[in-house]
């Protein structure tokens, strides 16, 4: 079973909640590059902060999209209230994990932090790519602590594919942001959340057949 058809759908008849769901992200992430501006230990933390229930609140609106066609501004503004404290909660794994690593880059003087480097950069990519199933495992399957990041990294050594196709979508909605037009980053959040949605449900389905 597949759940791409319906994310391919939603793309048309969900307009309203994808351009609610692009404010609400861009919003937050505006508010991260307002107070601590540039890629920095307070900044990754600060994004988990504020960004992490607002992706919450999308992610959990697109899960209920793909899965029973049931999406909406008004649901994502119950889903925000909701899940706020559960997408806080995602989000500052792989933040401090990257924060971590974030410092040992900072203060790498040799050889004898290359291995605290190397331990939590690899650290830092595993748990970015398990946050790509993680939220949706977090708000719509209820998972929680080591049984959520379990079941994550299960996924990701199952199909890296998805939440590396999650991670390319954003990097080009970025550099097309950056370099073309500042509006395509308002377009982006809702389609990368319908996706990851659909691939997290799709292997899910998939590994339990």
């Amino acid at each position: 079973m597949t759940y791409l058809p319906a994310a391919f759908k939603a793309l048309w008849h969900e307009l309203p909640f994808l351009a609610a769901a692009g404010v609400l992200v861009c919003a937050a992430s505006g508010l991260v590059v307002l107070f601590s501006p540039g890629l920095s230990p307070v900044s990754i933390l600060l994004a988990a902060i504020v960004a992490g229930p607002a992706w919450a609140a999308v992610t959990a609106t697109t899960d209920s999209i793909v899965r029973d066609d049931r999406g909406g501004v008004l649901r994502l503004l119950r889903n925000l209230k909701r899940h706020a404290l559960a997408g806080l909660e995602v989000a500052c794994v792989p933040a401090v994990v990257g924060g971590l690593a974030m410092l040992n880059w900072q203060v790498y003087a040799g050889p004898v932090f290359a291995i605290p480097l190397a331990v939590s950069g690899c650290a830092s990519v595993l748990a970015v790519l398990a946050s790509c199933y993680a939220f949706s495992l977090r708000v719509t399957a209820g998972l929680r602590g080591k049984t959520l990041w379990l079941a994550a990294l299960q996924l990701v050594a199952r199909a890296p594919l998805v939440p590396l196709g999650v991670l390319a979508l954003v990097l080009v909605a970025l550099v097309l942001g950056t370099s073309v037009t500042a509006s395509l980053l308002l377009l982006a959040p809702g389609p990368v959340a319908l996706f990851a949605s659909a691939g997290t449900w799709t292997e899910k389905h998939a590994l339990h057949r």
